[in-house]
């Protein structure tokens, strides 16, 4: 659950990111990703 809600955080900040018109694909990818290692890393733990 707790990964759940790191994930949908980063897809929040990167929807802000595309409403203030930055670069926002770059910066959701990279929240995914960085969501994504931690949902690995709770699963091998």
């Amino acid at each position: 659950m707790i990964s759940l809600n790191l994930v949908l955080a980063g897809l929040r900040l990167g929807l802000k990111n595309r409403q203030v018109g930055e670069k926002w694909v770059s910066d959701d990818c990279s929240y995914l990703c960085k969501g994504l290692t931690v949902l690995i890393k709770i699963k091998k733990s």
